[in-house]
């Protein structure tokens, strides 16, 4: 009878909190480590992951998310968790229902869906808080929720109560129950084809933040410019990390365009430093691809020039007349790492050894990486032509040195491509990225120390992802809630 009225008292607390606002912990992640909370004297949190890593609105593949309970100081996984979860977008609920993992690791295989105000789980049902398990005889190990979720690109609010931890029956009182919330993104694809004397190109915008609209090419000095949603008012993600990236794809054919190495970029009027603009032009052998990457330092300072009545972040891009420089900082296009790059000595020269000091760096915390990074690097002539190729290189506790000799005047690209990064006993690959600049022979560069151009936030994110464990397969029962 307890159970019972415990449960009735949880629905009614899970109706109540699933229609007021919460403070969001993180804003533009495809992944988030939340914040724990202090629970019977430990340190509980929770790992919160869309699988695959980067999913957007046109994308075909099975989507995931993936839910692990563990104790934030041992990194132990607790088990028997039952949790409600409130899925939202825009402030309208999408889908809800109370869940349980033996485990403490559970996933949701989700099915977009078109009716924004139903939902349906396929699962059995828990004896205690009727709560979703997966079924021992599923053949993929996960829960089906069909919901208008994960559809279409966008901010997703995931939002979850913890009611039972370490034994099925050990439930929390309803006041006493931990909340973890989080923001996780869905990218956006914005197709368009560009008119350029008397030439077509078809160009695509993808943003990993919020939808795009107001695309623009201006033929006379060939900038493009887009816009997505955005609330300018800092105090809302003041305690809280935050991400906006932004990729353009631009056909090599359109020559004109692609005649400049390098491009600049603004928001909303505000110069882009240079080395948030990642330009890669090998990863599609039709494409060349220009990330615009923002951290929360860098929106800060932007929002210290606008109102906040605004509510848009305004994008142009083109191509840059500004010479190439030697890069002493470049940023990876994936996994949200940076890498400074010190010189020595300052002057660069060919046919002379330049030492080069290689520091790994979390780009949200901007502490350097403590793991050993496995990488490979490369030099590259304007040609494409492969200087230098150096395999298997380790970064021991995120450090290491390189010497290198280029062969004569002109300018370089270097390419370092992070493959995983180890700590103890465990390896994280789900922070791999291609990090580019350039090398400028001769050059003068100045050299600076720790965490030159990153910023200064100290909100601990997206840290080594767990990989999910699966149950052995087969057929499992269904039911239905709406």
């Amino acid at each position: 009878m307890r159970i019972n009225s415990l449960y009735l008292v949880f629905v009614f607390f899970l109706i109540f909190v699933s229609i007021i606002p919460q403070q969001v912990r993180g804003d533009g992640f495809t992944q988030e480590n939340l914040p724990p909370a202090i629970v019977g004297g430990r340190n509980v949190s929770l790992f919160v992951k869309i699988n695959p890593a980067i999913i957007t609105s046109e994308s075909n593949q099975d989507r995931y998310i993936l839910f692990r309970w563990f104790d934030a100081n041992t990194n132990q996984t607790i088990q028997h968790t039952s949790f409600w979860v409130g899925i939202s977008k825009n402030n309208q609920l999408l889908a809800q229902g109370i869940f349980h993992t033996h485990t403490g690791i559970l996933t949701l295989k989700v099915t977009p869906s078109d009716d924004p105000k139903s939902w349906i789980i396929h699962g059995l049902k828990q004896q205690f808080l009727d709560g979703y398990v997966y079924s021992p005889l599923s053949n993929n190990g996960t829960i089906d929720l069909v919901a208008p979720i994960l559809g279409e690109g966008g901010l997703y609010h995931v939002y979850v109560v913890l009611m039972t931890m370490d034994n099925d029956q050990n439930f929390f009182m309803p006041q006493d129950a931990p909340r973890f919330d989080s923001f996780l993104s869905v990218g956006d694809v914005s197709n368009h084809t560009i008119t350029y004397k008397n030439n077509s190109y078809k160009t695509q915008i993808i943003s990993y933040y919020d939808k795009i609209s107001d695309f623009n090419f201006n033929p006379y000095n060939l900038r493009l410019s887009w816009s997505i949603p955005f609330d300018w008012n800092t105090t809302r993600f003041q305690n809280m990390p935050l991400l906006v990236h932004e990729e353009l794809r631009i056909p090599k054919t359109f020559k004109e365009i692609l005649n400049s190495t390098t491009f600049a970029a603004t928001v909303n009027n505000e110069v882009v430093n240079e080395g948030r603009v990642l330009v890669d032009p090998y990863s599609f052998q039709d494409n060349i691809v220009v990330h615009i990457i923002l951290n929360k330092n860098d929106i800060v300072d932007f929002a210290k020039h606008l109102s906040l009545q605004t509510n848009t972040m305004n994008f142009t891009i083109m191509p840059s007349i500004e010479s190439v420089q030697t890069s002493t900082s470049i940023l990876s296009d994936v996994g949200n790492l940076g890498v400074n790059l010190k010189w020595s000595p300052n002057y660069l020269s060919a046919n002379t050894k330049n030492d080069l000091r290689l520091t790994f760096v979390d780009l949200f915390t901007q502490q350097q990486i403590m793991g050993d990074v496995n990488y490979t690097l490369r030099l590259l002539d304007s040609t494409d032509h492969i200087i230098v190729s150096k395999t298997n290189l380790t970064a021991k506790n995120g450090t290491d040195n390189q010497s290198l000799v280029l062969p004569s005047n002109g300018v370089y690209n270097i390419e370092m491509k992070i493959k995983s990064i180890s700590s103890d006993t465990q390896v994280n690959i789900n922070r791999t990225g291609l990090a580019r600049g350039f090398i400028v022979i001769p050059s003068t560069t100045t050299n600076t120390v720790a965490v030159p151009e990153f910023g200064s936030s100290q909100d601990m994110v997206i840290i080594m992802g767990i990989v999910c464990m699966m149950i052995i397969c087969r057929p499992f029962y269904k039911m239905d809630q709406k």
